[in-house]
């Protein structure tokens, strides 16, 4: 899920908290080895075969050094699991929770799960309650909008002028927002709390414009051909993914700057054209054709 929201912040670039452990376990062996001579030093004896594998007290000290590193790596854990940045499953449950914020779960006549929300978009869901969105805003309709369909890899709102107010819905790998969703988010907006009287809501799924690259790599003599192509191929399908959203526009030179790794000389035989932003058209790249030729 990655629904286009520049004002929630992207909690996958946190860094870890201070507060959690890097560890190491010859760090934590050497540390107590070093707390064992000293310590003989002092009862009146000199041990000096610590670096030999086979002392039976260096044995015993790799296990409780082992042991000590599982203990402190559970500590960080359960520190990982009281923030929502980090927490994940029951433990992200239990965090949100705080905010009245729970998983949505779907079932079945016979009590089956036929849904479940990601961690993602949970937490997501999460991080929008902190802005406390006004009746008729746009957080306000994106907010009701997700919680009505869950499963949304983006969703757009438009203001379309004279009070005309347009959401655009858009499904995950390039499949387009069924009817359902549709009109289960339509519902959603249309609830009093959520829509003011002089607003006019409709919503539609997004167009979805596809779009492919094929060219030829030229790479110089030396380097592997197939491992350049792959790279590049990967650095390609990253570019996609990061544009399919609605409104995201796909420049020529942007999207061949994507296929510029390492060890590309050109790239020749590339009839892509811009595609421009469009309210309402989310771009998706349905594959890659790289083939390549050695720089004579």
């Amino acid at each position: 899920m990655a629904i286009y929201t520049p004002d929630i912040i992207d909690v996958s670039r946190l860094p870890e908290p201070d507060a959690i452990e890097k560890l190491d376990f010859e760090t934590i062996l050497s540390a107590r080895m070093s707390d064992l001579e000293k310590r003989a030093g002092q009862a009146g004896y000199e041990y000096d075969v610590g670096d030999l594998e086979s002392d039976p007290i260096k044995i015993d000290q790799e296990a409780h050094a082992y042991r000590e590193m599982l203990m402190r790596a559970r500590v960080n854990d359960g520190l990982r699991s009281t923030l929502p940045a980090f927490a994940k499953n029951t433990d992200l449950d239990h965090a949100v929770s705080k905010a009245g914020v729970e998983r949505i779960v779907t079932l079945d006549e016979h009590g089956k799960v036929i849904f479940r929300e990601e961690d993602g978009a949970l937490l997501r869901r999460y991080l929008a309650t902190f802005s406390a969105p006004a009746a008729g805003s746009e957080d306000g309709y994106l907010a009701a909008a997700l919680k009505a369909w869950p499963q949304a890899h983006d969703i757009r709102i438009v203001n379309g002028g004279a009070g005309k107010v347009l959401v655009y819905l858009l499904g995950a790998d390039g499949v387009p927002a069924p009817l359902d969703a549709v009109f289960a988010v339509a519902k959603a907006l249309d609830a009093k709390h959520i829509r003011p009287l002089t607003d006019d809501v409709t919503v539609s799924a997004a167009a979805i414009d596809r779009y492919a690259l094929a060219g030829k790599l030229i790479v110089p003599r030396g380097p592997d051909p197939a491992q350049v192509v792959a790279a590049a191929i990967k650095s390609v399908k990253a570019f996609g993914d990061a544009r399919y959203h609605i409104g995201a526009e796909i420049p020529r030179d942007a999207l061949l700057s994507a296929a510029y790794v390492p060890n590309v000389i050109r790239i020749e035989g590339v009839g892509f054209s811009d595609m421009p932003a469009r309210a309402n058209v989310a771009p998706y790249l349905t594959g890659v054709n790289l083939t390549f030729g050695v720089q004579s």
